[in-house]
């Protein structure tokens, strides 16, 4: 039997090795260079992704997540609701990879301008208050940002971000607000304080005073789902002293806290940050090294809280917070309250005070909302050998905003603040003692 079928497989071999010889000829003519994958030619859509740190202490809600990655028959509920938290929060910040790169880079950035009038009223014992003015201020804002993803899933990312102010007086200013460098749950370089917790976003003034920043080490640990412990070294020099340059040449007029004798320990805070539920809780303590003459060290305490909710059908939220600090002038008060109590104070100064405030925000429509706010600063002096200095700075501040498109906005915005400073020895410029009433119109574009 094989001797008879080898006849009828002689030809089918040697039709099919033809067929393979001629696949061969007609295939050999057609290579080409291979060409560079889609990815490396173009540049694509991304967000800058921040690290994901798993708490500590896993609740019941971690689990039943678990319990939906494994295996669910309810993936498209499950999605709703994620649809949904991503509605709640911010926005995600959105770049691009660029071609060759895995590295996602993302610029971003506000200008803002308008017309600001301005008028004085100091005591008798004053110095004479300033005329009234009228300025056309204008600010810049500067983001980058990168982030970028390590075979491992740690997470790598870096910001830098800068303001330019329109100058005054013929002096510019330049204000670095950020420069870091993010390692997974680490934080490392020039950021906000940890310890700060109300920031005045919704305000014009937040765009036109430098940041409070501060030099910091800082370790983020997720909790629970719901809480999240910091710790941070802190050096508020490094932020508010070295973070201003003019643009016109002239040198800066440094502030009176910035030319005090560097410490020799940088301050050390401790956050606990509760939010859910429309719920957010902000407690926080810092400690830093005693002033001179001074047998313990500084300390302050904060505690902040916000509540947004929707009340007859619009979305509003109600913000409070209290501060108290000892030898520790630089954690309490807003930025505009540090900004004129570090022209007035050396960093040597024993201090002893609080500050306080209440500041609500309410969208009538999707266009339109209002804000105001309304603080108390207070400050003690127990300089040796005279009466206690006193510093006391009182704030109110409204403002309506309307946002016809993302990214633009428009509004008036009025503030009225009472100054009272009263240190032996010093000398008080004009301006920053008596009653201000500050009226603005603005336009901010953000993209």
């Amino acid at each position: 039997m094989a001797g008879a079928v080898r006849p009828w497989l002689a030809p089918l071999s040697l039709g099919g090795l033809c067929l393979v010889l001629a696949s061969a000829a007609v295939a050999e003519p057609a290579r080409l260079p291979a060409r560079p994958p889609l990815a490396a030619t173009f540049a694509r859509a991304c967000t800058i992704a921040l690290p994901e740190t798993q708490p500590l202490f896993a609740g019941k809600e971690a689990e039943a997540a678990d319990d939906d990655e494994n295996g669910s028959d309810d993936d498209s509920d499950d999605t709703d609701d994620d649809d949904e938290d991503e509605d709640d929060g911010d926005p995600p910040e959105r770049g691009l990879i660029l071609p060759g790169s895995g590295t996602c880079l993302s610029i971003t950035g506000t200008v803002s301008a308008g017309l600001q009038r301005d008028s004085f009223k100091v005591s008798r014992n004053g110095p004479p208050a300033p005329p009234p003015a009228t300025s056309f201020p204008t600010s810049a804002a500067f983001r980058i940002a990168t982030s970028h993803q390590l075979a491992s899933g740690l997470v790598v990312g870096s910001a830098f971000g800068f303001t330019l102010n329109s100058p005054v007086d013929g002096v510019g200013e330049t204000t670095l607000d950020e420069a870091t460098i993010l390692i997974g749950p680490w934080t490392f370089g020039l950021d906000t304080s940890r310890f700060s917790f109300w920031t005045g976003d919704d305000f014009i003034f937040s765009t036109r005073a430098p940041s409070r920043t501060v030099g910091l080490i800082a370790l983020e640990l997720p909790l629970t789902e719901s809480w999240t412990a910091t710790l941070s070294l802190e050096d508020t020099a490094l932020g508010n002293g070295s973070a201003t340059s003019t643009t016109s040449g002239a040198p800066a007029t440094p502030s009176l806290t910035s030319l005090a004798p560097a410490r020799s320990f940088p301050d050390g805070v401790a956050r606990l940050v509760y939010e859910a539920g429309g719920w957010t809780v902000h407690g926080a303590l810092a400690v830093r090294e005693a002033p001179s003459g001074s047998a313990r060290p500084g300390r302050a305490g904060i505690i902040g809280v916000t509540y947004e909710r929707e009340v007859f059908g619009a979305t509003s939220s109600l913000t409070a917070q209290i501060a108290a600090g000892i030898d520790a002038a630089p954690y309490i008060g807003s930025q505009l309250d540090g900004r004129l109590v570090n022209r007035v104070l050396f960093g040597t100064d024993p201090t002893r005070g609080f500050s306080a405030l209440v500041s609500t925000r309410r969208e009538w429509t999707d266009e339109i909302a209002t804000n105001a706010f309304i603080s108390r600063y207070w400050l003690e002096v127990p300089l040796a050998g005279q009466a206690k200095g006193d510093i006391r700075i009182d704030r109110v501040a409204a403002n309506i905003v309307w946002t016809p498109v993302e990214g633009f906005k428009a509004g008036i915005e009025t503030s009225v603040a009472w100054a009272k400073i009263a240190i032996a020895g010093r000398e008080i410029q004009a301006g920053l003692a008596g009653r201000q009433i500050s009226t603005q119109l603005f336009l901010e574009r953000s993209f």
